[in-house]
């Protein structure tokens, strides 16, 4: 297992639990797959093609919780940090489509900032968006990541440690794994001075309230235009760095 760049926290329940780099699979809250295609294979073969992009991408750092025993994955977080912060620079390692290291940490700039190519796929990726699946709502499907799109140039999230995702097996809901998987990186930007960025699903407000992240703005859509009722509404949400 790799270092991490901050101590394990203590207050991951029960023992027996071990948190280690990992990249792993996309999931997302069903009023949110409004867009998908109606094939759950096309669905799999679309999400199998993003997590693939992930294993190349030297720009993101992924945190899991895994059982030690069973080795299962019961919760994992994936975060984007800016290009300058050096508390995470361990973790940009590029891997090929099979998961095997192929880059290290010679492609990091003084400083701890991304240089030469990986900087050249950071902006690459910018431009680069995947197809919609075979039989998805093209449209529906546009005006979704062009929503988090504008929202994170709205609130500058490229100059902010980004929280793009977390997760946690609803078996283990309730033992504060995610908040463990959070809060040892907000130190580290608040270390830096880095304030950090989220687009946050309703359920999960309340948790990253009490992580020091306030709404700062809101992102709708309406479901109607997918025959459901309702909006799928995502609180934009941001932390200033906090003194110790």
């Amino acid at each position: 297992m790799a270092l991490l760049p901050f101590p394990q926290p203590s207050e991951l329940l029960p023992v027996g639990f071990v948190m280690a780099r990992f990249i792993d699979a996309f999931s997302a809250s069903p009023e949110f797959t409004y867009w998908w295609s109606p094939s759950p294979d096309v669905m799999r073969a679309w999400h199998a093609s993003r997590i693939r992009g992930r294993f190349s991408d030297p720009t993101t750092q992924q945190f899991k919780v895994a059982d030690a025993s069973s080795g299962a994955v019961v919760a994992f977080a994936k975060w984007d940090p800016p290009a300058g912060m050096k508390g995470l620079r361990d973790g940009f390692v590029v891997y090929d489509e099979e998961g095997r290291e192929v880059v290290g940490l010679e492609d990091l700039g003084e400083g701890g900032k991304i240089g030469g190519a990986v900087q050249e796929k950071k902006e690459e990726k910018k431009k680069k968006k995947l197809k919609a699946p075979e039989g998805a709502d093209e449209r529906l499907y546009e005006e979704f990541f062009d929503g988090l799109e504008t929202m994170g140039e709205k609130w500058r999230s490229h100059e902010k440690l980004v929280l793009s995702i977390v997760c946690t097996d609803p078996s283990h809901h309730g033992r504060g794994i995610a908040a463990s998987l959070i809060r040892p990186v907000l130190a580290l930007a608040d270390k830096e001075r880095i304030p950090a960025y989220l687009e946050a699903l309703p359920l999960a407000v309340p948790l990253y309230r009490r992580l020091g992240f306030q709404p700062v703005d809101r992102l709708e859509y309406d479901l109607a235009k997918a025959g459901r009722q309702g909006k799928a509404v995502l609180t934009i949400m941001v932390r200033e760095p906090q003194s110790e």
